[in-house]
């Protein structure tokens, strides 16, 4: 359907006068012909226009693509689920399928995701990182002086391919990026969950001093939002993790509580991802550690 189409259905079922939505932005008989789908506006009319009938942008975009949810969110989650699923078949579909579309659209983000589906498979298989596919997101975002929201998702979606010290280099810019995103309601607390994603590499690297440094970092992006029982939640798990490695001594008991409560949320994934890291960081001072039940 023509833009001017569906503003005009959105317009009727709002039951909205046109006199009203395109008030100092459109003449009369330009509303008719835009309306017919004859004609197109500027962007910056049709914020406005989009304003005055009270829906988002995005909203606008989600209607105008069918009701069909973004190709970016399927795609993504789709190797996401792969990938917890180790489901090797369905990644290297997944990969053929983001190849092909790169061909056909020359757009870049389905090289990226073929890359990092490779990257992903190469982990489950236990080989190790292929330069030729890990520098294809890698030089994209040094190269890239602004990052906007897809390059934020890149990183952090590519996170477990990078070297320590990238990482710490592009920390700075991408906290910087997520903060501002944070301003934009729909979004959740993304930079949470970044800090929480980095904060994980360093404790399976058993590095007490950098896991300490990122969980202040933590500390100070907790929300206001719906999620702070689980963001409070995660960040007494880590807590415990790192004194295990900086005091060799863990608390039974509260590792038990923290689990239980992933369960009781329904976070399966989460309650998984959190013993497997505990096992990680048992094994890594399995010499040393000693047990107590407070």
């Amino acid at each position: 359907m023509e833009m001017g189409k569906l503003i005009r259905v959105i317009r009727k079922n709002k039951n909205l006068k046109s006199k009203d939505v395109y008030k100092d932005i459109l003449t009369r008989p330009a509303i008719s012909r835009f309306e017919r789908g004859q004609s197109d506006t500027t962007a910056e009319k049709l914020f406005q226009i989009l304003r005055n009938m009270n829906i988002t942008l995005e909203e606008f975009y989600f209607q105008y693509n069918g009701n069909a949810e973004s190709d970016d969110f399927l795609t993504v989650d789709a190797y996401t689920e792969a990938y917890y699923a180790k489901d090797l078949s369905k990644l290297a579909d997944l990969e053929r399928d983001a190849k092909m579309r790169y061909e056909e659209t020359a757009n870049i983000k389905f090289l990226h995701y073929a890359a990092i589906i490779h990257l992903f498979q190469r982990k489950l298989s236990y080989q190790p990182v292929s330069n030729e596919h890990f520098s294809i997101i890698r030089d994209y975002l040094v190269a890239c002086e602004t990052w906007g929201y897809y390059e934020v998702v890149l990183f952090t979606n590519s996170l477990d391919f990078f070297p320590a010290d990238l990482i710490d280099a592009l920390y700075p810019t991408v906290k910087l990026k997520m903060t501002e995103f944070n301003r934009i309601r729909r979004y959740k607390n993304e930079l949470f969950s970044l800090i929480s994603n980095i904060l994980v590499l360093y404790l399976e690297k058993n590095n007490a001093d950098k896991s300490a440094y990122y969980y202040a970092e933590l500390e100070s992006a907790v929300s206001n939002s719906d999620n702070r029982m689980y963001e409070h939640a995660i960040l007494l798990f880590f807590k415990e993790l790192i004194a295990l490695i900086k005091n060799k001594q863990e608390s039974i008991h509260q590792m038990h509580t923290i689990l239980q409560t992933f369960e009781l949320l329904g976070m399966e994934r989460i309650h998984n991802q959190c013993q497997g890291l505990l096992a990680t960081v048992r094994l890594n001072n399995t010499d040393t550690f000693t047990l107590s039940s407070g």
